[in-house]
C-alpha cells in the first residue's frame, strides 16, 4: 500500500473516527437554532457547504468501496466536486464579505437558468406565454433577493477559478482541475484509451486519495469558521 495514498484516507476518515464530524452537525443545529442578529444567512451557507462536503465525500466511498463497478470516470467526478468545496469553503474563510457573495451567487446562478430559457425560446420563436414566464420568473427571484438584502442579482457570479486564487490556490486549482475534468468526461482520451485493468487501478486510487485531500481540507477550514461563527456576539 502506497504511504501517501493511506495517509491521506486516514486523514479524511479520522474527522469522523474522532468525532469532529458530529460535533460540527451539532454545531450547526446550535446556531441555526439561534443564529443572532442578521446572522442566519452564514449559518444558512456554512450549514450548507457542510451538507454538500460530507455528501459528496460519503459518495465518494461509496464508489471506491464498489465492486460492481471499477471505472474512474465517478471517482474523478466526486473528487472534483470536492475540489471545488474546497476552494469555496475557503474563500468563505476569508471573511464575511467573500461568504456573502457566495450566498447572493446563489440568485445569480437561478436568474442565469432562466435567462438561458429566455435566449433560447427567442432564438427557437417559442411563443410569447413561454418566454413570458421566464422573465416574470426573474422579476420575482429579484423581489425574493431585495427581500433578503440582496440589491442586485445583475452581473456575473463568482467563478471558482477566480476565488480559487484568491485564497492562493490558483495553480494547484488549475492542474487539478484540468486533469480531474479528462477523466471524469467523455474526452478523446478516455473513449480512445485501450482497457487497461492495472491502470485503471492506480486512476481510482488516485482519485480517492485526492478527494480524501480535498474533504479534509475544506472540513478543517468550515471547522474553523463554526467555531469562530459561535463565539460571535448572538
Amino acid at each position: 500500500m502506497d504511504p501517501e495514498f493511506q495517509r491521506l484516507v486516514d486523514a479524511a476518515a479520522e474527522v469522523a473516527a474522532t468525532g469532529r464530524w458530529d460535533a460540527v452537525n451539532e454545531r450547526i443545529k446550535n446556531l441555526a437554532a439561534n443564529p443572532g442578529p442578521d446572522s442566519a444567512w452564514h449559518v444558512q451557507i456554512l450549514g450548507c457547504l457542510c451538507s454538500q462536503l460530507f455528501s459528496e465525500y460519503l459518495l465518494l466511498k461509496r464508489a471506491y468501496g464498489d465492486e460492481s463497478d471499477r471505472d474512474s470516470s465517478l471517482l474523478a467526478w466526486r473528487a472534483r466536486n470536492l475540489l471545488e468545496l474546497t476552494v469555496w469553503s475557503l474563500y468563505c474563510g476569508k471573511g464575511l464579505v467573500n461568504a456573502r457573495r457566495l450566498y447572493e451567487d446563489a440568485g445569480r446562478d437561478v436568474v442565469g437558468i432562466y435567462s438561458a430559457y429566455e435566449k433560447w425560446g427567442t432564438a427557437t420563436v417559442k411563443e410569447a406565454e413561454f418566454i413570458n414566464l421566464f422573465s416574470s420568473a426573474k422579476q420575482e427571484l429579484s423581489i425574493r433577493a431585495a427581500a433578503d438584502g440582496i440589491v442586485s442579482l445583475d452581473g456575473d457570479f463568482k467563478k471558482v477559478n477566480e476565488a480559487a486564487e484568491e485564497v492562493g490556490i490558483g495553480e494547484h486549482f488549475r492542474l487539478s482541475y484540468k486533469m480531474l475534468s479528462k477523466f471524469a468526461h467523455p474526452t478523446a482520451m478516455r473513449i480512445l484509451a485501450p482497457p487497461d485493468d492495472a491502470r485503471n487501478a492506480l486512476q481510482r486510487d488516485c482519485f480517492f486519495s485526492q478527494g480524501c485531500l480535498y474533504f479534509r481540507g475544506a472540513f478543517d477550514s468550515l471547522e474553523s469558521q463554526l467555531a469562530g461563527a459561535a463565539l460571535r456576539p448572538q
